[in-house]
C-alpha cells in the first residue's frame, strides 16, 4: 500500500517544498567571534592571517585549482565509451550492455555488461592500469546512458580550499536539495506504480535528512568518525592539508548519501580508527556502492559483490573478497582439469596420426586389446610412446609399477 505521504504527493501533484530555517548565531558565539577579532586570533587560539596574506593564499590556491581542472579536462578528453541502457528508465538498478571503454585509443572494456543493482555494495578489482579509475570517471560523467533520476557522486579528489569551515563544507547541499525537490515534483506527477512509490519514498527520506533540525549533528557525527575534533570542524578548509581535505570530501559524500556512490581508494588518507569507522558506516549503505580499494580487509567488511575487470570484460562474483578468492581458485582448478582432459584427447589424436591406415583402439580392456591389437602405444606425461612387447608384458609392467609405488608409501 502507498504510504500516506506518497498518497498526499500524488494527489497534490504540486512542487515539493523543502524547509528553510535560517540559522541564528547564539549570543555566546557572537561574543566569542568578536573576542577573536579583537585579539587577532581564531576562537581555537590559531593566529589569524592578515587580509592581504589570506587573499594572496586564496589566489594561489585558485590558480592551482584551475591548473588541476585543466589537466583533468585533458584527461577526460582522452576517454570515450559507448553502451546501451538495458534496464527500465525508471529502475533503480543500472544495467548497461555492449559497454566499450577506451582511453587514448586503448581498449579497456569491449562489449562488456555493466550490472549495478540497488542495495548492493561492489568492490572493483583488476590489475594496475586496467582502467578501474577510468571506469569510475566514465560513470560519474555519464558517458553512458544512466537514467537521470540516479544521482552519482564520485570521490576522487580533496575538497577545494576556501573560507568555509569543515562543517560548512560538508553541509553545503543546496544544489542537491534543489535537484531532489525537482525529482519529487516529477515523481508525484507520474502514475503511482510500485517502482515510482519506492523512488518517491527514497527522495522524501533524503530531503528530510538534508532538511532536518539535526542536520548539523549528523554532519558533525560523520566528521568526528573520520577523525575531526570539534575544534577542527570549525576551522576553514584552506587551513587543512590535502589529506584532511580529502577526508572532508569523503564526509560530504557520506552526508549527501547519493543513489550511486563511487569511491576511489577511500582509505588512502585514513588512520586505522577512521578506517574501522568508515567500514562500519558503509556496511549500512542501502543504495549502489562501487569502490576501488587495495585493502582486502576493507573489501571483506563492506562488499556484498565483487566486479573483476578481466580480459576487457566485467566478471561478477557474489560475496566479499574472500568468497571471490575461493570461487576463483575453484574455477582455476576446474579449468586445469579441463585442460588436462583436452591434452589427453590431443595425445590420442597424435597416436592416430602415426598410422597410415587401420584402426586405433583406446580401451582399458586388456583382453580385448590382446585379441585385436598389433601394436601397444602408451599415453602419459604429455607424450605418446610405443611399447616394445605384447599386452601381457605391458600388464606386468603396470603391476610392478603400482607395487613399487605402494612400497614407497609404506616406507613413508
Amino acid at each position: 500500500m502507498p504510504s500516506d505521504r506518497v498518497k498526499k504527493a500524488a494527489k497534490a501533484k504540486g512542487p515539493a517544498k523543502a524547509k528553510a530555517a535560517p540559522s541564528k548565531a547564539k549570543p555566546e558565539d557572537e561574543a566569542a567571534a568578536q573576542e577573536g577579532e579583537d585579539d587577532g586570533t581564531e576562537n581555537d587560539g590559531t593566529p589569524m592571517m592578515s587580509a592581504n596574506a589570506s587573499a594572496a593564499n586564496l589566489e594561489v590556491l585558485a590558480n592551482l585549482s584551475k591548473k588541476v581542472e585543466k589537466e583533468l579536462t585533458v584527461s577526460d578528453q582522452g576517454r570515450s565509451c559507448t553502451g546501451v541502457l538495458a534496464c527500465h528508465p525508471q529502475s533503480r538498478d543500472v544495467h548497461i550492455s555492449s559497454f566499450t571503454l577506451l582511453y587514448y585509443g586503448h581498449d579497456l572494456l569491449v562489449d562488456a555488461d555493466l550490472e549495478l543493482n540497488f542495495g548492493r555494495r561492489y568492490g572493483l578489482l583488476g590489475p594496475n592500469g586496467c582502467g578501474k579509475s577510468t571506469l569510475l570517471k566514465a560513470l560519474a560523467a555519464r558517458d553512458v546512458p544512466i537514467p537521470a533520476h540516479i544521482d552519482i557522486y564520485l570521490l576522487d579528489r580533496e575538497i577545494a580550499a576556501s573560507d568555509d569551515t569543515a562543517l560548512e563544507a560538508v553541509m553545503a547541499v543546496d544544489e542537491e536539495k534543489t535537484r531532489l525537490e525537482v525529482e519529487a515534483e516529477a515523481l508525484a506527477a507520474l502514475e503511482m506504480t510500485e517502482e515510482v512509490e519506492h523512488r518517491l519514498n527514497d527522495v522524501y527520506e533524503r530531503l528530510e535528512a538534508l532538511d532536518s533540525d539535526l542536520v548539523e549533528v549528523r554532519a558533525a557525527s560523520i566528521l568526528h568518525g573520520l577523525g575531526f575534533t570539534k575544534e577542527m570542524q570549525r576551522k576553514k578548509t584552506r587551513e587543512f592539508s590535502g589529506g584532511w581535505r580529502m577526508r572532508i570530501a569523503l564526509a560530504r559524500a557520506l552526508f549527501i548519501d547519493p543513489t550511486m556512490l563511487l569511491l576511489d581508494e577511500p582509505t588512502n588518507h585514513l588512520d586505522l580508527e577512521a578506517c574501522v569507522w568508515l567500514e562500519e558506516h558503509l556496511k549500512k549503505f542501502k543504495r549502489i556502492l562501487l569502490m576501488v580499494s587495495h585493502s582486502q580487509d576493507f573489501l571483506n567488511g563492506v562488499c556484498t559483490n565483487i566486479v573483476h575487470m578481466q580480459k576487457k570484460k566485467l566478471v561478477y562474483y557474489s560475496g566479499n573478497y574472500d568468497s571471490y578468492v575461493q570461487t576463483r581458485a575453484e574455477q582455476e582448478e576446474n579449468q586445469m582439469k579441463k585442460y588436462k582432459w583436452e591434452q589427453e584427447q590431443i595425445s590420442h589424436m597424435k597416436v592416430g596420426g602415426e598410422w597410415d591406415g587401420g584402426l586405433v583402439l583406446v580401451s582399458h580392456d586388456f583382453r580385448l586389446i590382446g585379441q585385436v591389437a598389433n601394436e601397444i602405444w602408451e599415453v602419459g606425461h604429455g607424450a605418446v610412446t610405443k611399447w616394445q612387447g605384447d599386452i601381457q608384458s605391458y600388464k606386468a609392467h603396470l603391476k610392478a609399477t603400482h607395487e613399487a609405488l605402494g612400497n614407497r608409501k609404506d616406507m613413508r
